[in-house]
């Protein structure tokens, strides 16, 4: 509630939440067993917080678009010691995303990804991917256009502009640098820098990618407060997990959408997929995109 969040521990419980406040139904129980009033107030108490917590994750908008024009976003961090990248971009593939994110994108990642066939069926392409450094990719298999590559805490991240049956659409990949011992300061900068781009924004706009946040982190809730909507909040699935893969506890990976100059973008539908080799899952969402009256 009040913002109070400092070091690599309490951003990591903060992110966890809805998993960290479990046990005070346990509580619960073995107060009323135990005839222990003080202990069930208590856990009735945190009971009560974590229901208020979650509530806002599982309502689903009701927002209608037929016969409006889709748009299917799917942001994947492939993990820059994936194992098996060609495979993962099989898996990808199959998804058959229109645009496309990919954190954590290096030289032979990609080279993985041009194997599979994944790139013939994106040709439009934002990379600057290096034997040296991992970067963010940005695909889409309709042209882009006002191509920009914004700097960010140490990150370079594609910017451009999809036409999706005459409505201009900005894309903006995100990736901070997690929120671990002295990268902490600049993942906080990565976030509030996305903020202000967002707020400035004069299109509709879908902000994709690993955010490294979760839905309970006073930074990401501001990031809302610009217009920007997640995906999983607006089908109801706000409590969805996507690290690490074996076992997700975190939603990290996220597809945001705001409305802009009458234009709306609905989410049909989202959903996590299995990322060959990564420690992510990742995220597809379906978009409607109602253009202005």
């Amino acid at each position: 509630m009040l913002g109070i969040e400092r070091g690599t521990v309490l951003v990591l419980l903060v992110g966890a939440l809805p998993l960290t406040l479990l046990p005070a139904y346990g509580v619960v129980v073995v107060g009323a067993l135990l005839r222990r009033r003080l202990l069930a107030t208590v856990g009735g108490a945190l009971v009560l917080a974590h229901l208020l917590i979650i509530a806002p994750a599982l309502g689903a908008a009701d927002r209608h678009a037929a016969g409006a024009p889709e748009l299917r976003v799917v942001t994947a961090n492939l993990y820059v010691r994936n194992p098996t990248p060609e495979l993962a971009g099989r898996a990808l593939r199959a998804l058959r995303p229109d645009v496309l994110v990919v954190p954590e994108l290096d030289a032979r990642g990609l080279a993985g990804l041009r194997a599979s066939g994944l790139l013939a069926d994106l040709p439009f392409a934002v990379t600057q991917s290096s034997d040296r450094a991992e970067t963010v990719g940005l695909f889409s298999r309709l042209p882009l256009r006002d191509i920009d590559i914004r700097s960010a805490a140490g990150r370079r991240l594609p910017r451009a502009t999809v036409s999706v049956s005459g409505t201009d659409v900005r894309l903006l990949a995100a990736h901070p640098l997690p929120p671990i011992s002295v990268w902490e300061p600049l993942w906080r900068r990565s976030l509030r820098d996305l903020a202000a781009e967002s707020r400035a924004l004069e299109l509709p706009a879908v902000v994709a990618g690993d955010l490294n946040a979760d839905r309970d982190h006073a930074l990401f809730r501001a990031l809302l407060d610009t217009g920007l909507r997640d995906a999983h909040d607006e089908r109801g699935r706000g409590l969805a997990r996507t690290w690490p893969a074996s076992f997700p506890v975190l939603q990290l990976d996220h597809v945001l959408v705001r409305d802009r100059a009458g234009v709306q973008l609905v989410v049909l539908d989202v959903a996590e997929a299995e990322v060959p080799g990564s420690d992510h899952q990742a995220v597809v969402a379906d978009l409607a995109v109602l253009p202005a009256q």
